[in-house]
C-alpha cells in the first residue's frame, strides 16, 4: 500500500540529474561560441562557464567573459557595428566618455581624436597626439596606412549563435532528463 511520496528525495535527485546535463549542454555552448569568435581570438580564453542552482527553484548554466573585447567580437567595431537594437550596451557607451566626440554617431565611424589624454573603451587613459583629429580611421587602416587595429569588424554574435545552433540539443536533453526520470521510485510503500 502507498502511504506517501518522498518529495524532497525525489526533488534532490532530479536536480543532480538536471545539474549534470546543464552542465554538460553548458560546456557545448561555450565550445561552440570559441569556435565563432574571429576577430579578437584573446576572447577565447576569457570565455567562462559557471553553473547557478538556486534550490528546487532554478539551475542554470552560464557563458561569461570578462574581457573587453569580447563586446566587440559580439557586436562588432566602427560602422560595421550592430546597431541599438542589437547592441544593448550601444547607447550608454555612446553617452560615456569613452566615446570620441569628433566620431559621428549615424555612422559610427572610427576617426582620430584632437590631441589630449581620453578614456579608452577598455578602461585605460590614453593620449592622443591629435595628428589625424576627426580623420576616418578605417579607410586609412584598410588601405595600411596605419596599424589595422582600427578597422571595422562586424558583429559575430558568438554567444547569441553558439546558444541557438545548440537549442534543439538543450531542449531534448532537458526533456530527456524530466521524461526518464523514475518518479515512480520515490513512492512509500508500506512493507508486509
Amino acid at each position: 500500500m502507498i502511504t506517501g511520496y518522498d518529495s524532497v528525495k525525489a526533488t534532490k535527485e532530479l536536480e543532480n540529474r538536471l545539474s549534470v546535463e546543464i552542465t554538460g549542454l553548458t560546456k557545448i555552448i561555450l565550445l561552440t561560441a570559441q569556435g565563432g569568435i574571429r576577430y579578437y581570438p584573446a576572447v577565447r580564453d576569457h570565455l567562462n562557464m559557471q553553473m547557478v542552482i538556486l534550490a528546487n527553484q532554478i539551475i542554470s548554466g552560464e557563458i561569461t567573459a570578462d574581457y573587453w573585447q569580447a563586446w566587440l567580437e559580439q557586436f562588432g567595431k566602427g560602422s560595421l557595428m550592430a546597431d541599438g537594437s542589437k547592441n544593448p550596451g550601444l547607447v550608454t557607451y555612446m553617452n560615456s566618455e569613452a566615446w570620441n566626440r569628433l566620431r559621428s554617431k549615424g555612422s559610427k565611424v572610427v576617426v582620430g581624436r584632437g590631441q589630449g589624454n581620453y578614456k579608452s573603451i577598455d578602461g585605460t587613459m590614453r593620449f592622443s597626439g591629435g595628428g589625424y583629429a576627426g580623420v576616418d580611421l578605417e579607410e586609412l587602416a584598410e588601405r595600411g596606412d596605419i596599424d589595422a587595429k582600427f578597422k571595422a569588424t562586424p558583429p559575430t554574435y558568438f554567444l547569441r549563435i553558439a546558444l541557438q545552433a545548440n537549442r534543439n540539443r538543450i531542449i531534448e536533453g532537458i526533456t530527456r532528463i524530466i521524461e526518464e526520470f523514475p518518479y515512480h521510485r520515490y513512492f512509500r510503500e508500506v512493507k508486509d
